[in-house]
């Protein structure tokens, strides 16, 4: 299943979302390459590992480390350039958070984070409509993604495709953001060949889903997910003190 190439991407690095806010529910870790087609989502007995009552600006935040954090845990993506690294963050934070949120979404019946009665209250006159068809459009995504039974190999996989994008401007060596880009699409072909034999068109149609992911701009996700925990501190800024972390 791992491609071989002595820059080879490498989707490990174990991480796990936040724990989900009911019982018996937990996000599944980022899977290993080698190990996808095993992978289980663990369950967490509520008696010894009790919901988290969080904010959904504080779930955000949370998503959005881990997200960078597992950009910084892959091999492939610390060897490019630092300055890359950094570009490579900056063009793709807001994708990856969402495609985070989803994967943390996706067993729950409802989604506090893509729901518009959790983001209405405080935001001023006037803006509120803009903000509920917002959320709305994310939790379409939701829907679609929750529809196609997105795997966490899969997430993985699609994470990486968000992440070495070549034609972010300003790159030292776009030619390797290339390769690692198309190495992780390889790998997603292959694994829903393997995983899903009978659906021939899968592979493609979760391709086809990455654009969702930008129909709310970058500026939007921001301000109705991270406006009231960063205030008025540069998302740039932020990414930069997650990163050091």
């Amino acid at each position: 299943m791992t491609i071989v190439h002595k820059d080879s991407i490498d989707v490990t690095n174990e991480e796990t979302l936040p724990p989900t806010p009911r019982p018996l529910t937990c996000s599944a870790p980022t899977p290993t390459v080698s190990s996808i087609a095993s992978q289980q989502r663990p369950t967490e007995p509520a008696a010894i590992y009790p919901p988290i009552q969080e904010t959904v600006y504080e779930t955000s935040a949370r998503l959005l480390f881990m997200a960078v954090k597992w950009a910084k845990n892959l091999p492939s993506f610390a060897r490019l350039p630092f300055r890359d690294q950094v570009i490579l963050l900056e063009e793709a934070w807001a994708e990856l958070f969402l495609l985070n949120a989803v994967q943390w979404c996706m067993p729950l019946d409802s989604s506090p984070l893509f729901s518009v009665s959790e983001h209405a209250a405080g935001v001023p006159n006037g803006k509120d409509s803009q903000v509920a068809s917002d959320i709305r459009v994310l939790n379409d995504t939701l829907l679609r993604f929750k529809a196609v039974g997105v795997d966490p190999a899969e997430f993985a996989c699609l994470k990486a495709i968000v992440l070495f994008r070549s034609e972010t401007r300003g790159l030292k060596d776009p030619a390797q953001v290339e390769n690692l880009q198309d190495q992780a699409q390889v790998m997603l072909g292959q694994h829903t060949r393997g995983q899903y034999p009978g659906q021939a068109a899968r592979f493609g149609r979760l391709l086809l889903m990455l654009p969702l992911l930008r129909q709310v701009a970058t500026a939007r996700i921001e301000q109705i997910f991270f406006q009231r925990t960063i205030g008025n501190t540069p998302m740039e800024k932020v990414l930069c003190d997650m990163y050091k972390n």
